[in-house]
């Protein structure tokens, strides 16, 4: 990943929210992993919220899913990401309530883009091993890392964010917006509509439609005189190009 991503957030600002809501986001990890032929990418951001805690917030750029989580104490102890296969029901004590969970996704992503300081710090081409579980409603991440220290697992339960909860806790929505179809459906819109505009601009002039801005304008005349568009609605042809070179410009 050689170009700087669009991210959900920026490190540093402020996200304030419904009261006492408050975040700050401190760094950013993208990560990205290869499943069947197909690259899927995601955010990972440490925020720092308004009571002094740490909170993390998932952006899947494929789905466009928006988690919040928080850390959790797991019993038993997640120490062997191998069992972890799909499709096992396993349960797990967490911040002693207990939850049956399903593995529904285990793979290992890279980081490909790193932004702030974390308090376990990610570093570009680290590998990170994870496995997504879910039951009811409730969503769990468990991610292991290998630092200077060794290896570090860690587990996070939390839950998916519509845009209303997003703009409650964050002051606005973080999933960027996006036009179905991607660039190239944006792109189409915008043609379409400055082709509306040069073709209402060629019908007025066909059928000598005489409106005017509310503004004075004046040009030179064929005939070298200056010519006034005034406020009173005095009209006078003039032509696209202004002389010289360039043209419409931008």
């Amino acid at each position: 990943m050689s170009a700087r991503p669009r991210l959900a957030m920026r490190v540093g600002e402020e996200l304030v929210g419904a009261p006492p809501q408050r975040a700050t986001p401190r760094a950013v990890a993208v990560l990205s992993t290869n499943q069947g032929g197909s690259t899927y990418t995601w955010e990972e951001w440490q925020l720092l919220a308004h009571d002094g805690s740490d909170v993390w917030v998932e952006y899947d750029h494929d789905t466009r899913d928006v988690t919040l989580y928080h850390p959790v104490e797991a019993w038993p102890p997640v120490v062997d990401m191998s069992s972890l296969q799909t499709g096992r029901t396993l349960g797990l004590r967490l911040d002693g309530r207990q939850y049956s969970l399903t593995v529904r996704e285990r793979g290992t992503g890279r980081v490909e883009h790193v932004e702030g300081q974390f308090a376990e710090p990610f570093v570009v081409g680290q590998q990170v091993e994870y496995a997504d579980l879910s039951a009811h409603g409730t969503v769990v991440s468990v991610e292991r890392t290998t630092g200077p220290l060794g290896p570090v697992t860690a587990v996070y339960r939390g839950r998916r964010l519509d845009t209303a909860e997003q703009r409650r806790l964050f002051g606005r929505r973080l999933a960027p917006l996006a036009f179905p179809g991607g660039r190239f459906v944006a792109f189409a819109v915008a043609a379409v509509v400055l082709v509306g505009f040069f073709a209402s601009c060629s019908a007025r002039t066909a059928t000598g439609d005489s409106s005017c801005t509310p503004r004075t304008v004046e040009t030179v005349a064929p005939s070298g005189e200056v010519v006034t568009t005034e406020q009173s609605g005095t009209c006078v042809r003039r032509s696209v190009y202004g002389g010289g070179g360039g043209g419409l410009g931008k």
